[in-house]
């Protein structure tokens, strides 16, 4: 590779010398030819000057009133689109500028036919003269093309139009000044060079040296006056672009890049000495395609970061009806942007070297090599944003279900542990499941790796029994719907207050307020006395001499007075329910009663039934009989008891 470099170097200089050998003969012999040059067209000279000037005059009228005609209606277009949707905004710049370089090139190309016309009218019959018009057509279309190119950046017709940010005078003067740079190139070599060289080659040779080096200096001079406001702007640019690819680049070009720009401005003028005008060709072409390569890349760099970064594509509605997603977007958002600045940088660069010869990226990209590389990269990146958009999809909707500010409102505790587990499960599947189609997208063989994953996941399983069965038994319980937080339940053999519950266990509060944490491996039935209603199952027992009938009527009596009581009787939801007498005791006669009350009150509804009822026998002299005890004064021998004589004192007659 050096060797060759070293031979193509050294093929350069002897190709520069032969060059500088035949231009200084060429030019030794257009010196002594000189008198007799100018005696052959000093007769037609003032002619075919004015016909020249005829020419250009028409160039230039017919530029001017399309040029400003072009600016007005670019300025009226520019105005109009001030109106646009804010989200079309972004693209505001891109349709201003699209707009005003047709109409300037619009303009340009009825100025070069009006000009055409006039040379083929003029010059007919003159070929001399037709060479210097199409010299002057030449130059004219060379400069209106670098000015067409200066107004990208700099343009002054409507601010709306101009790609660099620069106010309105600085836009202009600098303008102007890279539009005299232009216009000395052009007319310097297309229309003096070229005009001289139909006589004189060698001193046309010279003339370009000339404009070329005094082209060189305005250059190297606009790059030292520009040196300090470009590298500002480009830090600005770095600033705002961290987390990018383009960032560290633009930050690492800012102080040089005037000595870039200097060297290729130097390395074009080398390459033009060296007499090769294909080279020459080249190096312009790859240029202009180059400027527009990085126009492109810039313009879709910025788009995306708007439209990404700036303007999500989401609906207001919908981020407000999932508050999380806004954060999730602007967590995921840099990193796709990221991507896509990497993606456009790596198309940029490989169109760079196409166009500079340095790889052909057509052939690559048509070989096996290119096309796996690339099918390679999209199908991964496909692969990866479609898992992205499945995540953010079903974690909003999951988040929009648990919210109580959406939705349906507070969703159940059966609903929250079943959406919780959903969520993790759901992560752990994207990521496995994106993770091996991408290796396999990238010719990794995963057969291995799921073999691996599935002998891990058995020892696992062997070693982890009783964890699986507790997820698996607490999976079944919150899908059949039996516990909820603040259920009184019994379960595993404890009855307490459910104050956590998880996939894996729940915690129960008993009543003397200990936290039982309670596996489901361990739970064969759950109770649950808090679900749809309650019953308050009460049994009163009265004395045998009681009259049934009353005493059921006056529990009615009690259960009425217990509907009107403010506290408890909203919690009392079904009529008294008399099963009758249940069972004849050792001194009572006992009747049941059913109550339904709401869920979990039926504690508080028998505690208030129990007062009510003995308020109202009480109050109806019903007995509520203690139990009744035999005395034994034991007996003889003979079975005869010891008499026991019972009296009743009358204490009060006694004090009497």
């Amino acid at each position: 590779m050096l060797e060759q470099q070293g031979n193509a170097t050294v093929g350069w200089i002897t190709q520069l010398r032969e060059n500088l050998m035949a231009w200084l003969n060429a030019l030794l012999t257009d010196i002594q030819g000189i008198d007799e040059l100018i005696a052959s067209i000093q007769p037609q000279a003032a002619v075919v000057v004015l016909q020249l000037v005829a020419v250009f005059g028409i160039l230039v009228a017919v530029h001017l009133v399309t040029g400003r005609l072009a600016r007005r209606w670019a300025r009226a277009g520019a105005r109009r689109w001030a109106s646009l949707p804010a989200r079309l905004q972004p693209f505001r710049t891109l349709l201003a500028m699209a707009l005003l370089l047709i109409l300037n090139a619009a303009a340009l190309t009825l100025a070069l036919g009006a000009g055409y016309l006039g040379m083929v009218g003029l010059f007919l019959d003159d070929p001399v003269g037709a060479s210097l018009a199409e010299a002057i057509l030449l130059a004219f279309a060379a400069t209106g093309a670098g000015r067409l190119l200066v107004d990208v950046f700099l343009t002054d017709a409507t601010a709306e139009a101009r790609l660099l940010p620069v106010d309105e005078s600085t836009a202009s003067a600098w303008r102007s000044r890279l539009v005299r740079l232009v216009g000395f190139g052009a007319y310097g070599l297309f229309l003096v060079a070229g005009g001289v060289a139909i006589w004189m080659e060698g001193v046309a040779r010279l003339l370009a040296l000339i404009v070329v080096l005094g082209l060189l200096a305005g250059i190297l001079r606009a790059l030292r006056d520009a040196r300090e406001p470009v590298a500002a702007w480009l830090r600005r640019l770095a600033a705002g672009r961290r987390q990018g690819v383009v960032g560290p680049v633009l930050s690492a070009v800012a102080p040089i890049w005037h000595w870039i720009a200097g060297g290729y401005a130097l390395a074009v003028v080398l390459v033009g000495l060296s007499g090769s005008t294909p080279a020459l060709v080249f190096v312009g072409t790859a240029t202009l395609w180059s400027v527009v390569t990085l126009l492109l890349a810039g313009y879709a760099g910025f788009w995306s970061r708007i439209l990404l970064r700036e303007r999500p594509p989401i609906p207001a509605g919908f981020v407000e009806r999932h508050p999380m997603l806004g954060q999730r977007l602007r967590l995921w958002l840099p990193r796709v942007l990221l991507v896509v600045h990497a993606l456009i940088a790596a198309v940029a660069f490989g169109l760079l070297l196409h166009i500079w010869n340095l790889v052909d990226m057509g052939s690559w990209l048509a070989g096996p090599t290119g096309a796996a590389v690339v099918g390679a990269v999209a199908g991964v990146l496909v692969i990866l944003l479609i898992a992205l958009v499945a995540w953010l999809a079903a974690v909003s909707w999951i988040e929009y279900r648990l919210s109580p500010d959406t939705g349906e409102g507070e969703p159940g505790a059966r609903e929250k542990t079943l959406l919780a587990l959903f969520r993790n499960a759901l992560a752990i599947a994207i990521v496995t499941i994106a993770g091996m189609v991408a290796l396999a997208e990238i010719g990794i063989n995963i057969g291995p790796l799921i073999a691996g994953a599935g002998v891990i996941g058995l020892a696992i399983g062997f070693g982890a029994q009783k964890l699986v069965q507790d997820i698996i038994t607490g999976v079944f319980i919150q899908l059949e719907d039996a516990i909820h937080t603040d259920d009184f339940i019994t379960a595993g053999g404890i009855s307490g207050t459910v104050e956590r519950l998880s996939i894996r266990s729940l915690g129960l509060r008993d009543l003397s307020g200990t936290l039982h944490v309670v596996p489901f491996s361990s739970v064969d039935t759950v109770s649950n006395f808090t679900r749809d209603f309650g019953v308050h199952l009460g049994q009163y027992g009265v004395a045998y001499r009681e009259n049934i009938g009353d005493v059921i009527e006056h529990l009615h009596k009690a259960y009425a007075r217990l509907c009107e009581d403010e506290v408890i009787g909203p919690e009392v939801t079904g009529p008294l329910e008399v099963d009758g007498v249940t069972s004849l005791g050792d001194s009572s006669v006992n009747i049941r009663v059913r109550v339904r009350t709401t869920a979990g009150m039926q504690w508080a509804v028998g505690r208030a039934m129990n007062r009510t009822v003995k308020e109202v026998f009480d109050e109806a002299g019903i007995e509520i009989p203690f139990p009744h005890t035999t005395l034994y004064f034991g007996e003889d021998k003979k079975g005869s008891a010891p008499p026991a004589r019972l009296a009743i004192r009358n204490e009060s007659s006694e004090e009497g």
